[in-house]
């Protein structure tokens, strides 16, 4: 097991170092070859994105410009006197755009009447879109379409025909001009950004309209439109998308198992038209990932050669090292004779070397030393000295020192464990007398505490009865209490009751007052029609005899008013009378009440203080309990004691014997 941690040490140390040399060396060489490919192929990848957007924007300003001039050329023939002109004849109109079909070297052109009709040969062309936007004044591009009267792949190129050549004003005509089937293709062709690149042109509706391979361009090829049958087609049809809704970019993508660049941007001028150019990746990027091997390369080079030069370094400081540490740790296991390792550098390894030989040789000598002394203490001798003084350097001196105190100490110690053993045997007697003495008080005592015990708890349990009867007095006082408040609050509300009584016969009274002004009305109506029938003589009897019993009938009603009256005021007198007894009654009660609350109070009081006198005859209880207790225990510690005085005699009889075997050194 020694030597498997030995050899664990040994390489940690060493990968330690080369680890650390390593990673010195390696983290920078990465990080510099990461950052050199990063910025490589950044570079590059900015500058052929650079390039290529550059070299599609001139793309598609030359095809905007050939457009242009193509436009110019119709325009030019639209707005020429000759051609609106009647005295010429369709022949000649025809002679003028040969000639120009001739100077800039287009495919055909030819003038159409108002009525779509091209008289020159009875062709019409009234279906046809650019006939219509021209004659709405529009000069119109468009897309490469099979004639059908050539049957060829064709861009129709028409402007108004003006009468009299002046713009703006009345359209007599179209002209149209048909540049060469491949002008488009030549363009792509002529666009080669690498080796690999092409060049295409897309019209508004993603079709190829033209291409290197013409073929692509007669089938009309589409791939946004193929993208529903070829899910591969998914990355360029993205970008197709992009350039048919007029932005300009560059991306990234994969056709056929090859990773693509393209760059692409609208065409002005055109009807929705747009271009794109493309390149493979490894046309551009092939010296790029030959910089990054040799960067790598290089890279894993210098990672060698670090790696050599840290192995190196490792052996040479830890393999001293090392060496060093095994033999201190087999020091430290306590073995003092294994050789110490040569090591004859002159560096820090050499000088930690002879240090260790100096550690190792002098340990062995002091730990020789502290043997002899020890061996000789442990043999009775306590007079014996070192014979190695010089060896005790520096803080070992404290060592040599404690040895000569422990010596000096067990010295004295043991005079004064001599004298001391006479002392206790002599003592050992009186001690056991006092313990048997000790013995029988404290059995004594024991049964003394025990009455008491019976006593204190007779005492506890009639103080337990008394406080449970007080605590049942004090609830019965407070459920009398309760029905007491209950009774108060029924006189209350008679009362109350009483008040409201009152309040009403008032009213009623109000109401006889009403009644008794309403009879005496009625007396004095009674009497003026008395009055008026006397006046009417003969006619007014009957009227009379009503007025008469109108009035007997309003006394009867004044005379029943002072009746109730009387009755009322009687029943109010009583009512005051109830209410001046309803209220003598609750001051009774409230003083009643207060009465047995104060009892209540001082019924809960003794209970509370009859509990707590339980609490303390119970805490009494224990107490003696554990007096109790202690009294037994010093009962039976008293009789340990006498046998223990006994046994201490006879012990210290045979340490005097043992002390007398020692030989110590006399004086100091």
């Amino acid at each position: 097991m020694a030597k498997k941690a030995k050899g664990e040490k040994k390489a940690s140390i060493r990968t330690r170092i080369q680890k650390e040399v390593l990673l010195i060396t390696l983290i920078p060489l990465v990080i510099l070859g990461l950052i050199t490919s990063y910025l490589n192929y950044s570079s590059t990848n900015a500058m052929l994105e650079q390039t290529m957007k550059e070299t599609v924007e001139i793309a598609a300003e030359r095809v905007e410009w050939e457009i242009t001039s193509y436009k110019n050329i119709a325009i030019d023939l639209g707005t020429l006197t000759r051609m609106s002109s009647t005295s010429l004849s369709e022949e000649e109109k025809q002679g003028l755009i040969d000639q120009k079909v001739a100077l800039y070297q287009l495919d055909r052109g030819k003038l159409i009447g108002a009525d779509g009709i091209a008289h020159i040969d009875g062709t019409d062309y009234s279906d046809r879109e650019y006939f219509h936007a021209s004659m709405r004044g529009e000069v119109y591009v468009t897309e490469p379409t099979i004639s059908k009267t050539t049957g060829d792949l064709s861009i129709m190129i028409s402007a108004p025909v003006w009468k009299d050549g002046k713009e703006n004003t009345e359209v007599v005509g179209v002209v149209f001009i048909v540049p060469e089937e491949s002008f488009l293709n030549d363009i792509a062709e002529s666009i080669q950004i690498s080796g690999g690149g092409s060049a295409y042109i897309l019209d508004r509706a993603g079709t190829t309209i033209a291409h290197k391979d013409i073929e692509l361009v007669k089938s009309f090829s589409n791939t946004i439109a193929d993208y529903e049958k070829d899910k591969s087609l998914k990355g360029l049809a993205n970008i197709e998308s992009r350039m048919i809704a007029g932005e300009a970019g560059f991306d990234t993508y994969r056709y056929g198992g090859v990773n693509k660049f393209m760059a692409y941007a609208p065409i002005e001028g055109s009807n929705g038209w747009s271009i794109g150019i493309n390149a493979p990746t490894r046309d551009f990027m092939m010296e790029t990932i030959v910089g990054i091997f040799i960067t790598v390369f290089i890279v894993a080079i210098a990672v060698l050669i670090a790696g050599y030069i840290a192995r190196r370094l490792a052996t040479g400081i830890g393999n001293p090292i090392v060496q060093c540490a095994e033999r201190l740790e087999l020091l430290a296991l306590g073995d003092l004779h294994s050789p110490v390792p040569e090591i004859h550098s002159e560096d820090e390894t050499g000088v930690l070397a002879r240090t260790t030989v100096k550690i190792v040789s002098n340990l062995n000598e002091i730990i020789g030393d502290i043997k002899f002394i020890l061996a000789a203490m442990a043999s009775n001798d306590f007079a014996v000295s070192s014979d190695k003084k010089e060896s005790y350097i520096g803080d070992y001196e404290t060592i040599l020192l404690s040895m000569r105190e422990i010596k000096y100490s067990l010295s004295a110690t043991i005079k004064n464990i001599k004298e001391a053993s006479l002392q206790v045997s002599a003592g050992a007697g009186q001690l056991a007398e006092g313990a048997q003495a000790l013995a029988e008080g404290a059995t004594d005592q024991a049964g003394a505490v025990e009455e008491l015990l019976a006593t204190v708890t007779n005492a506890a349990s009639q103080m337990e009865a008394s406080a449970e009867s007080a605590v049942n007095t004090s609830k019965q006082a407070q459920e009398i209490g309760d029905e007491a408040k209950n009774s108060t609050e029924q006189v209350k509300r008679m009362t109350e009751a009483m008040e409201r009584i009152k309040e009403a016969s008032s009213e009623i009274a109000n109401i006889i007052g009403s009644i008794e002004e309403i009879a005496d009305q009625t007396n004095l109506l009674s009497l003026n029609a008395s009055i008026e029938a006397a006046r009417a003589g003969e006619a007014g009897r009957g009227f009379a005899v009503v007025a008469n019993e109108i009035s007997k009938l309003a006394n009867q009603s004044a005379e029943a008013v002072d009746n109730t009256r009387g009755l009322i005021d009687t029943a109010l007198e009583e009512v005051k009378n109830g209410n001046v007894i309803a209220e003598q009654t609750a001051g009774s009660l409230y003083e009643m009440i207060g009465g047995i609350e104060n009892i209540v109070t001082s019924i809960e009081e003794v209970a509370v203080s009859a509990n707590e006198q339980k609490e303390s005859m119970l805490q009494i209880n224990q107490g003696i309990e554990q007096i109790s207790s202690v009294v037994e225990m010093n009962s039976s510690t008293a009789e340990e004691s006498s046998a223990m005085s006994e046994e201490l005699s006879a012990q210290a009889e045979s340490l005097t014997s043992l002390i007398s075997k020692f030989k110590i050194k006399s004086g100091s």
